[in-house]
């Protein structure tokens, strides 16, 4: 299709797409992402070391897993508006007990519960994506919409630098301001996506598609094992990349902003980029080429570099990485047709989930066994190498 028809395409659901930006601005990029940027003062005042800041990460994808076997049921119960909503609300008051934990067990089992509620937003949203939009553009749909990570990953870093000046601890406040907009988005997304309801996930064909059916595929067994490795070194990257800043390059926490800002704004581009790349070049060779990216990003902070390469390390992570969840929403409306979008990309994000529970708690592990960052790093790339093998080889 020409190229003119496609931007037209798009913006004939320019308001469906916008609605799903800034719901996975709230449900990913403040309730889930901004994590990375408030630990540093988190774990200074409830005293962590990075063991337990590993725990409190984990304890979020925990929540999110266990989100993940009630999606699909719930989309089909109560339709895209209605569960978004009111798993956005539940997220924001999730986010404003976090301010009251005294210790490090509580603000794990808090933010468990909002990474249950952010598993029900983000699949919600992101099967309601793939139905409502034509196949011709769904890659760049999609990408446009997981570009909201990418926003909420800036507001992060422009914003919590600054809340030092506040008499209140900055993590507290952080939390709170981000809950307080995640309520404001609620409320607009409900409008915007009652406004362009759709039925297609309420199709008779649902059950027709038997569990061992999708296990017997090696598309999606593959397409699980890659989202898994994703999960387990995306988040590992972003729990711990401030924190790698400051304690082996001794960067400031302004600094580390910047850092965390420019791996947000070059998040941006990932997902309309590799999106449109997507669908030319194919799926799965794309997400070989985002895992290969993302790999030289990992290893260049198992490296001795002068401070400057975090610009470059930074730059290079956020550009390959969220391009691959809008990739997987995209391949789940694909293996086995659209009826069934919310259930595979649930049982697809099922992989993620395990990735994202082991990720930080086994860094944080290796952090503390061996005194530094780097043993965590490689790890972290050599694994994505195989990922990006693995992509290309046909099965």
């Amino acid at each position: 299709m020409p190229q003119a028809a496609k931007v037209v395409a798009v913006r004939a659901h320019l308001q469906p797409i916008i609605a799903g930006v800034l719901v996975v601005f709230a449900c990913l990029g403040l309730a889930r992402f901004a994590f990375g940027m408030i630990l540093p003062s988190m774990q200074g005042e409830l005293l962590m070391d990075a063991t337990e800041a590993g725990i409190v990460g984990s304890a979020n994808f925990v929540g999110y897993f266990i989100g993940l076997f009630v999606t699909s049921p719930f989309y089909r119960k109560f339709g895209a508006a209605t569960l978004i909503t009111r798993s956005l609300l539940t997220q924001a008051l999730s986010m404003g007990l976090m301010v009251l934990a005294p210790n490090y067990w509580s603000a794990a089992l808090i933010f468990s519960i909002t990474g249950f509620f952010g598993a029900l937003a983000n699949i919600a949203i992101m099967t309601y994506i793939a139905q409502v939009v034509p196949s011709h553009i769904k890659g760049q749909a999609t990408g446009l919409v997981v570009a909201g990570i990418g926003f909420g990953i800036i507001t992060s870093g422009v914003i919590v630098p600054y809340l030092e000046f506040f008499p209140f601890p900055e993590w507290r406040l952080g939390w709170s301001l981000f809950a307080l907009i995640i309520m404001l988005i609620a409320w607009f997304a409900h409008g915007t996506l009652k406004a362009f309801a759709i039925h297609s996930s309420f199709s008779s064909d649902y059950d027709a598609l038997e569990f061992k059916t999708i296990l017997s595929s090696r598309a999606f067994l593959k397409t699980g094992v890659l989202f898994g490795i994703f999960g387990m070194t995306a988040i590992m990257y972003m729990t711990f990349f401030v924190l790698t800043a400051v304690r082996k390059w001794g960067v400031s926490t302004e600094i580390s902003g910047i850092f965390w800002s420019i791996l947000g704004f070059a998040s941006l581009f990932s997902g309309p980029l590799f999106g449109m790349v997507s669908d030319r070049l194919g799926r799965h060779k794309t997400l070989g080429v985002l895992f290969l990216l993302q790999a030289v990003a990992h290893s260049m902070l198992a490296s001795s570099l002068p401070p400057s390469w975090l610009f470059v390390s930074a730059t290079l992570f956020g550009l390959s990485t969220w391009a691959v969840p809008s990739i997987m929403a995209t391949l789940s409306a694909e293996l086995f047709g659209i009826h069934h979008t919310a259930r595979i990309l649930s049982l697809l994000t099922l992989f993620f989930g395990v990735g994202q529970i082991a990720g930080p708690l086994l860094s944080g592990v290796m952090i503390d066994f061996t005194g530094d960052f780097n043993v965590s790093f490689i790890t972290s790339s050599l694994c994505l190498v195989g990922a990006g093998v693995l992509s290309w080889i046909s099965l």
